[in-house]
């Protein structure tokens, strides 16, 4: 293990592999550990669905950030990203009227998507069932993000740029130093 780090991360699964990654390219010397293997804890079962459109601005710019840092980082097409679109169904009118103010919003941010009526939805879905369906909102630069992927195009990027990744090292406890108050 390096003998001074400025951070260290301590759990190997998309939120510590992140953190190390945009750690490091901040310019901290970063450290993680990860007590057994990467993504061995909860990171491995997820569903990765990658939604753009959301009713709040920052998940918008979060989810499009992560997207974009997805498709830079990984070193083949699809390891860690795939763009297959999502499909908002509407169940009923006031739904339809949620998407549709989606829809607008995600114009501002400059991300595609399409209100669909249901005569248009087998068009993106073709075996989906659309005689109890409003309408839908069609978003194609949504997608999934393979969770083991991810990990792998996080921690080769922390690496190029100078982050040490260490797996089998259990974290026992912490020791702090107390430093004085910069009020004195």
């Amino acid at each position: 293990l390096p003998a001074s780090v400025d951070a260290v991360v301590i759990g190997g699964g998309c939120v510590g592999a992140s953190a190390c990654y945009h750690l490091q390219e901040q310019g901290l010397s970063t450290l993680l550990l990860e007590a057994h293997s990467l993504t061995a804890g909860t990171t491995w079962h997820t569903a990765g669905m990658l939604w753009r459109l959301r009713p709040s601005y920052v998940d918008i710019e979060l989810h499009t950030h992560t997207r974009e840092l997805a498709m830079r980082l990984e070193e083949a097409p699809g390891a860690a990203w795939t763009q297959n679109g999502g499909l908002f169904i509407a169940g009923n009118k006031e739904r339809l009227a949620e998407y549709e103010r989606l829809g607008q919003t995600g114009e501002y941010y400059g991300i595609a998507s399409e209100v669909l009526s249901p005569s248009e939805v087998p068009r993106v879905h073709p075996l989906l069932r659309t005689d109890d369906v409003y309408g839908a909102l069609y978003s194609p630069t949504d997608g999934t993000l393979d969770p083991a992927g991810l990990v792998s195009a996080y921690t080769k990027g922390a690496r190029r740029l100078g982050a040490t990744v260490r797996e089998g090292v259990r974290v026992a406890g912490l020791v702090t130093e107390e430093y004085a108050s910069p009020t004195g």
